[in-house]
């Protein structure tokens, strides 16, 4: 039977219905946003075969040269590659329309590495997870130089600012994401240096866990102690709360800031993350 290939908000709601109920294949990539919400942007289409959905896929940018994979989901009948050819196929040409240069994915699944590599994706980066399972004891003692104070709404352009400055095209951020971790984050603050706001850091709670969600220096003025500053009053708020563990991720190869976590009691654990890519133009 042919394979359609449609915008999923054309797909009927009780199709989506059946579909998105049923037990599928699926891979969901670690962002701020619900797949409910990706279900309603651009650059989500569905693979219909006599009216029946068999996969859905989302790929949107997250800024003007890099987009993700946010979400592949496809029924459980040994044609997942197939349907994902053809749904990333059309994604591509939509993304290719809008100037963006390269696509990335997380590859957690073996099933999706090898769908990734099939369709011509090469290993980009790792994503990797520190640990540290003690709440600081020693007293911190702030640069008298850097003023750090709660983050405000209004702070959230220069924030984006930074977050274009410090990091390249596959990690930064626009500002629809960033105001999501805003808004979810328990605490956030910025760094002011001469009233210049230099950095800033988000981190989201549970229980007796806080994750450090967003850290980011100016480029110029990275290595002089700012992040750092940043992390330990993170550290010394929430062992005042009774929190005792505290994650973080990062890049392998910011070699930088794995040196900083590391530092400070920070651990390397195993739950590495495969990032893969796949240049569009």
């Amino acid at each position: 039977m042919p394979l359609n290939i449609l915008p999923y908000a054309d797909v009927p709601p009780s199709a989506k219905a059946t579909f998105m109920g049923g037990n599928t294949l699926a891979f969901e990539n670690l962002d701020w946003f619900s797949t409910d919400h990706w279900l309603t942007q651009g650059g989500c289409f569905a693979a219909v075969e006599e009216q029946r959905v068999k996969a859905v896929l989302s790929a949107s940018p997250e800024c003007s040269n890099a987009a993700w994979l946010r979400f592949f989901r496809a029924e459980r009948d040994g044609y997942h590659g197939k349907y994902f050819h053809a749904l990333l196929a059309e994604a591509k040409e939509a993304l290719a329309n809008m100037g963006v240069r390269s696509l990335f994915s997380l590859a957690p699944h073996d099933w999706l590495e090898n769908l990734l590599e099939r369709e011509g994706f090469r290993s980009y980066d790792t994503i990797v997870t520190l640990q540290r399972v003690s709440p600081l004891t020693e007293d911190f003692e702030p640069d008298p130089n850097i003023v750090i104070r709660a983050m405000t709404h209004r702070d959230l352009a220069a924030v984006r600012a930074i977050d274009l400055a410090a990091f390249e095209p596959a990690w930064q951020l626009n500002l629809a994401s960033l105001e999501k971790i805003y808004h979810l984050s328990s605490w956030h603050t910025i760094a002011l240096l001469g009233g210049e706001v230099v950095a800033y850091q988000m981190s989201t709670t549970a229980f007796d866990t806080a994750h450090l969600a967003r850290l980011a220096v100016l480029p110029k003025l990275q290595g002089q102690g700012i992040g750092r500053s940043l992390v330990l009053q993170i550290l010394d708020v929430f062992s005042e709360t009774g929190t005792n563990s505290f994650s973080v991720n990062t890049q392998e190869s910011n070699a930088h800031s794995l040196a900083l976590y590391t530092s400070l009691g920070y651990k390397r654990d195993n739950r590495d993350i495969l990032v893969m890519s796949l240049e569009i133009l």
